[in-house]
């Protein structure tokens, strides 16, 4: 009975020095397998880079007049086109030629400065297709301006007139000399110039010059037919200052985006136009120009 009792103590004892060694064994290996087995990959979830991308904005580079297709292009690059993934880059041209050719060349995707009949002139002239987008986006109206004298009435027999020497503006200037009384123009002339004045009365000479010489030429003139982006980049206004305006009636002398033919359905300029035919645009032309620029609706 005792030696039962020994035989039973010492078999307890074997088997607990059996189990230590056992676990021992399964905890080292545990611990060789776990620094020998290659790291886990973070998940989706834990890792930054696995999210997904933000998508890359659209670019386009726009050449602009200074004012105020430039400061119109400024508002939408600023206030519009983050938000509809837009990014703009704007060039100013003082000289529209230079505008029209770096279209033609590639160095710009659209411009942002003249109205239709002044694209399809140009294009005629150099051989260039271009698109315009309708409805356009402002007007620039012409009006008769002078620093000589205040009224109509008061310009003088023999008096030196100027007005623009590209055929769609002296059109307008002629229309709006015609509106005065200053001169009449044959009826079926379309477009107008100087040569299809028929009455005269008080024998003016009408001069024609770049649009960009009308107002550092204003002074030495009596009068002065003037496209309204010239006049508010002169800091006057043209609903207070012009002896004489035209109506905004015919939008085909609107201002509107213009790119090479074939370019319109690209994405960028298809956006960048809906950006300038928004609403806060035309609130912002409003505002700014009280009148001497039009939205158009």
């Amino acid at each position: 009975m005792q030696y039962q009792h020994r035989s039973n103590k010492f078999g307890s004892g074997k088997l607990n020095r059996r189990f230590f060694i056992l676990a021992a064994a399964s905890l080292s290996a545990s611990l060789i397998f776990s620094s020998c087995a290659a790291p886990q990959a973070p998940t989706a979830s834990s890792s930054p880079s696995a999210a997904s991308p933000s998508p890359v904005a659209q670019k386009i580079k726009v050449g602009v007049s200074p004012v105020p297709a430039g400061e119109i292009m400024e508002f939408v690059k600023k206030d519009l086109a983050p938000a509809a993934g837009l990014e703009i880059e704007i060039v100013t041209f003082n000289d529209p030629v230079q505008n029209n050719t770096a279209l033609k060349d590639g160095a710009i995707d659209a411009n942002y400065f003249q109205h239709i009949p002044f694209m399809e002139d140009y294009g005629k002239r150099k051989g260039v297709e271009m698109y315009a987008f309708t409805p356009q986006v402002h007007l620039n109206p012409v009006g008769l301006f002078s620093k000589k004298h205040k009224s109509i009435a008061d310009i003088p027999q023999n008096a030196l007139v100027s007005i623009p020497d590209d055929v769609s503006n002296a059109h307008r200037a002629l229309k709006v000399l015609e509106s005065t009384g200053l001169i009449k123009l044959k009826p079926d002339a379309k477009p107008a110039s100087p040569k299809d004045i028929i009455e005269n009365p008080k024998n003016i000479t009408i001069k024609e010059i770049p649009g960009a010489q009308s107002i550092p030429t204003l002074p030495d003139v009596d009068l002065a037919g003037i496209t309204g982006n010239w006049v508010v980049q002169s800091g006057m206004k043209t609903d207070k200052d012009a002896l004489a305006l035209e109506t905004a009636q015919d939008p085909i002398y609107a201002v509107t985006l213009t790119t090479l033919k074939g370019k319109e359905n690209e994405p960028n300029i298809q956006q960048l136009y809906q950006l300038l035919r928004d609403d806060r645009v035309k609130e912002f032309i409003r505002e700014k120009y009280q009148g001497a620029v039009l939205p158009i609706p």
